[in-house]
């Protein structure tokens, strides 16, 4: 038995492994199904197509096979490629006997490609093959991608040719199944159009052991212990088909290079001389062993496109990160899921992401993630130092234009959750430091602020003690100007009094010497002297009452003329007797008034 490793296997080979898609293949067809195998490459899509389609050809039934690679690509146009299609039926079904296909063809002028592939189905597949079931098995559908035009006309159509069963008995007959390395999001987003939400999707998983059963065949008489190293074969591949075929090849080559052309194990060893076998011939310096291409075709894959590989990695890396068989990323629908999907590197199980095989876990381990990161990332060294630290380090944080840059290079990419995360701590961490920096400048703003108002209040002392000086000295000067005043006024006061004293004795004394006309007129002067003191003396005013009481009582002249300095010579009266006019030695005349 000979094991092939890559391509399509023959629908006779032995190796062929029978799993429990092909039973749901062939039924859901029989069942008038619309059928789609969505899976990653090198998982037996191709052989899977084949095996069923010689089973439905070998009861009747008339298959065509489309390989949408042949029907061009980017350059392609609409007009082109649904031409192709056409042709492509009309030949596979060998209706060139029955139809002229160019006089067709120009009655078509006019009408959509879209509506030419119906017209061709309606009017000559269906028309001309009858009674048989007509199967169209569509491989290589992600090709439809690379076109330059929208393909969503094609599902649509055959959405259309699958609701038409109901309408027209003819439309029975043709069944669909699709092939390919895509997801139904990929290739029509319109889901009132799309025919996969009404179509059934075959799950193509990896080999079981007992699946696996037909492959003992080729091991028996090359190894001593066929059971026990398939079954090794099975928990180092997942079943994955490819890889199982190869290492069972590999098994073969490698007894076939001892001189006894078989390898005898002793007892309880299969597990450990896998092993060796797997590292050896796969895992280690696997760039350059990986013949027919294999992992790096995952690799390619994961790292293609640019703006998605640093999430995709993201993403394997948690998965990395979690011992094996205890899933920890949660499936979702996401657009980086559905590439990790279809890179084939791991596959859903149980609402869970799960590595798909160990091969792969030692392949693409952390080291290698890190090392593609690295070359994707612009500021590698520091990220890795900070996730190194368990994400404590802020020294290793981006802040200014670093952190600019890493933002500007992150647009329009999908990073990983730890490349957000870095993100998110270095603009938080740079905002804490904005915000240390404003708060001190404030500080010292308020520091500012503060000398400037004791400084201004020192000012304000200042200058408040020189104003209490100020009127202090102003009070003293006030003080000692009012006491002056008061001794000026005391001395003036005391000056008048000693006038009036004055009087008072020049008026006893004239009383005295009987000239009690003049002691009146003295006593008179003391008591008008008096009257202009504000608080005259007591003792004073008791004196001036007394010797004006004693002038007014004891005077005993009645008229006397005064303003003469010398004696009077001469009086005469006015006629009219109201002017009395006096004459003197001293030369001088005084009138006054009777």
């Amino acid at each position: 038995m000979k094991y092939q490793v890559g391509g399509s296997l023959p629908t006779d080979d032995p190796s062929y492994v029978i799993r429990q898609a092909d039973e749901q293949l062939y039924g859901s067809l029989k069942d008038s199904d619309f059928c789609y195998v969505f899976n990653s490459r090198q998982m037996g899509k191709s052989s899977l197509l084949h095996r069923v389609k010689y089973h439905l050809t070998n009861e009747g039934h008339s298959c065509i096979y489309i390989d949408i690679t042949r029907l061009g690509s980017e350059d392609t146009t609409t007009e082109q490629w649904y031409k192709g299609i056409i042709i492509s039926l009309f030949y596979d079904l060998n209706l060139a006997e029955k139809v002229n296909f160019k006089d067709w063809w120009e009655v078509q002028v006019g009408l959509s490609p879209v509506q030419k592939l119906h017209n061709f189905v309606e009017e000559i597949l269906l028309s001309h093959v009858q009674n048989q079931r007509i199967f169209i098995f569509i491989d290589e559908i992600d090709s439809l991608l690379s076109l330059s035009f929208p393909i969503s006309d094609f599902f649509a159509w055959i959405r259309h040719c699958y609701n038409q069963r109901a309408h027209d008995p003819k439309f029975q007959r043709l069944g669909f199944a699709v092939f390919g390395v895509a997801s139904p999001s990929d290739l029509i987003t319109d889901k009132r159009r799309t025919p996969f939400n009404i179509g059934t999707a075959i799950q193509l998983s990896g080999f079981t052991l007992e699946e696996a059963t037909p492959l003992l065949k080729g091991l028996e008489g090359v190894v001593s212990q066929p059971q026990a190293v398939l079954q090794k074969i099975i928990d180092w591949t997942g079943g994955q088909p490819f890889l199982t075929q190869k290492l069972c090849q590999l098994v073969v080559q490698t007894a076939w290079e001892t001189p006894q052309k078989k390898i005898e194990l002793p007892p309880a060893t299969a597990g450990y001389w896998v092993e060796q076998l797997v590292k050896k011939q796969i895992i280690q310096h696997w760039e350059t062993k990986d013949e027919p291409e294999h992992l790096r075709t995952i690799r390619d894959r994961l790292l293609f496109d640019e703006q998605r590989a640093g999430r995709l990695l993201g993403i394997y890396q948690q998965m990395l990160q979690t011992a094996a068989g205890n899933p920890l990323v949660a499936s979702d629908d996401s657009q980086e899921q559905k590439e990790l999907l279809l890179s084939g590197l791991v596959e859903r199980h149980q609402g869970y992401l799960k590595i798909k095989n160990p091969i792969y876990r030692n392949v693409f381990n952390e080291l290698w993630v890190i090392r593609q990161l690295d070359n994707l990332r612009p500021y590698s060294q520091i990220f890795n130092a900070w996730v190194a630290s368990r994400y404590q380090d802020e020294s290793r944080l981006l802040r200014g234009q670093a952190l600019k840059d890493a933002q500007s290079w992150s647009l329009g990419k999908s990073l990983s959750d730890l490349d957000y995360k870095f993100f998110a701590a270095s603009q938080k961490y740079e905002q804490r430091e904005i915000q240390t920096a404003l708060e001190a400048e404030r500080s010292k703003e308020i520091e500012a602020r503060l000398a400037q108002e004791k400084k201004t209040a020192k000012l304000q002392r200042t200058l408040l003690i020189l104003m209490c000086i100020k009127l202090l000295i102003s009070i003293t000067l006030g003080c000692g100007i009012y006491i002056l005043y008061r001794q000026s006024q005391k001395s003036e006061t005391e000056a008048k009094n000693s006038e009036i004293r004055a009087l008072v004795s020049s008026s006893e004394g004239m009383f005295a010497s009987n000239r009690r006309l003049d002691a009146l007129v003295e006593a008179i002067k003391a008591k008008q002297r008096l009257k202009k003191i504000k608080n005259p003396n007591a003792n004073i005013e008791h004196q001036v009452n007394n010797v004006l009481q004693q002038a007014v009582y004891g005077a005993d002249e009645y008229n006397r003329f005064s303003g003469h300095t010398a004696a009077v010579m001469a009086v005469d009266v006015s006629p009219n007797s109201s002017l009395v006019a006096s004459a003197s030695i001293d030369k001088t005349i005084r009138t006054m008034a009777t």
